[in-house]
Order: structure tokens, then C-alpha cells, then sequence
């Protein structure tokens, strides 16, 4: 059974969709994804998605752009996506079963704007680097690209205060986390990297570095959930201005690197 298969069936509920609300109000990863491509999509602009589960970015966006298509490797993510387009109604938006590193059914220069929100979790280098080709490819002259990724640091850095640091600080997380850039648990389903690792192999394939991004600094979900007021209003402009430096980008747990075409 290869990676692709491990990732079928690691996806086979279809519960994808519901790993937003489950982060509730303050999960920080989709709050600013969403706050970041916002700039990007506009009405007359064409959208694609790579690895977009069961559709949470695609009706969030579908009354602000002109077409979106969304493709994923579970047939269970595209099947819940579509129960939610025919739901809804939405004639602009549709999903696909599909393979982000071949995507020989689309042609060259068929998108705005490139989104590419799953595929890195799952992908070694060699996989990364035919999905940064195939995003390029498919994107339009002066598109975007957008690459959602998983520190190796930020893992660490997010989950260490949560779990306890006698958790993390083990031979086994030296060996596959920072050093392999594989996830301890799961070594054959996601795999890690570091912003300048996916600046440098965005830029073999082509494409430009725009803008890098943390979205999840430090604190669980839960625990933003439980600051009072005014302790949440720090937070969010905390989170605004390390999510605004690129040099802070390798102490998120999920980062998203901006290029153009």
C-alpha cells in the first residue's frame, strides 16, 4: 500500500469538514488563512484547490469569486464537497476526485489563482516538488499560488506547552521530527518542512515568493477559548503582528507561503 492509498484511508470518514468547527471560534489556522487569500479572490477571478477536503475554503469563497474547483485525493472529502455545492445550490463551484502531483486534466494557464491547502502535509520532497510544478503549470502569468505547510519547529513550538515537554523532548521526535521531517505517529502520512526549504523549492519550479505566513502560533484552540476578554484582545493583536513577520513564520505550527507565477 503506498502513501496515496494511507492517505485514502486515513481521510475514508469524510470528517474533514468538520475539523474547522472543531477548532471552534479561535481556531487560529483557518481564522487567518481566511484573512490572508481574502486579498487574492475577487469576482472575476477563477479558483482552484488542491486537497480541499469537504469544502470548507470552497463555500467560504464561492460568493466572491467567479468559479471555484476544488480537488481532492478522497473520494470521501469530494463527496461530502459535493453534497454541500448541490445544498447549496451554487452553480459556480464543483469538486473532483483528483491527484495534485499529475494533474493532466487541467490545462496550462487555466487559473487566477492556485490554492494548494492540503497536498504539502502528505508529501515528501519529490511529491512536493511535482505539486509545486503542476500548481505553477495550471496558473495563470502574474497568478497566485498559495502552499499551506507544516512546520517542523512549529509542531514543537504548539504542542510542547499543551502536551508537556517531557512528551515532546524525545529520542523519537528528535529522530522523525526534526530530523526526518516526518510526523512521529503517522511517519508515512505527513511530513514537515521549514519556510525556507518551500521558498527555495517554489522557486526551482518558477514561481516568486510573495509573502510567508504563520497562522498558528503557540496556544492550543482551547486554551484562546478560555482567556477572558481582554486577554483575547491581546491575543488576536499578538497574533497579528507575529503573523504579519516572516520571521516568525517557523515558530507557527501551519504556515502558508504566497507566490506568483
Amino acid at each position: 500500500m503506498d502513501n496515496k492509498q494511507m492517505v485514502i484511508n486515513a481521510y475514508a470518514s469524510g470528517n474533514e469538514i468538520n475539523r474547522a468547527k472543531e477548532a471552534g471560534l479561535y481556531g487560529m489556522e483557518f481564522i487567518n488563512t481566511k484573512k490572508i487569500l481574502k486579498q487574492y479572490i475577487s469576482k472575476d477571478k477563477k479558483i482552484l484547490e488542491m486537497g480541499c477536503g469537504g469544502g470548507y475554503y470552497g463555500m467560504h469563497f464561492a460568493d466572491s469569486c467567479k468559479e471555484y474547483v476544488g480537488i481532492d485525493l478522497s473520494p470521501a472529502n469530494i463527496q461530502v464537497f459535493q453534497e454541500l455545492i448541490q445544498e447549496s445550490g451554487y452553480h459556480n463551484v464543483k469538486a473532483e476526485v483528483g491527484d495534485a502531483t499529475d494533474l493532466n486534466n487541467i490545462g496550462d494557464n487555466s487559473f487566477d489563482v492556485v490554492l494548494c491547502l492540503g497536498p504539502m502535509y502528505h508529501l515528501n520532497p519529490e511529491g512536493r516538488a511535482k505539486c509545486m510544478a503542476e500548481c505553477e503549470r495550471i496558473c495563470k502569468p502574474d497568478g497566485i499560488v498559495a502552499f499551506a505547510f507544516i512546520n517542523k519547529t512549529g509542531v514543537i513550538a504548539k504542542f510542547a506547552p499543551a502536551f508537556g515537554w517531557d512528551k515532546v523532548l524525545t529520542a523519537k521526535i528528535d529522530e522523525n521530527v526534526l530530523t526526518k521531517s516526518i510526523d512521529d505517529v503517522n511517519p508515512d502520512i505527513f511530513f514537515y518542512s521549514m519556510p525556507e526549504e518551500m521558498i527555495a523549492e517554489a522557486k526551482k519550479v518558477g514561481l516568486s515568493h510573495e509573502r510567508l505566513a504563520g497562522l498558528d502560533f503557540l496556544l492550543t484552540d482551547d486554551i484562546i477559548e478560555n482567556f477572558n476578554l481582554e486577554q483575547r484582545k491581546v491575543w488576536f493583536h499578538y497574533a497579528d503582528i507575529i503573523m504579519g513577520s516572516e520571521y516568525c513564520a517557523g515558530l507557527a505550527n501551519h504556515a502558508i507561503l504566497i507566490c506568483r507565477k
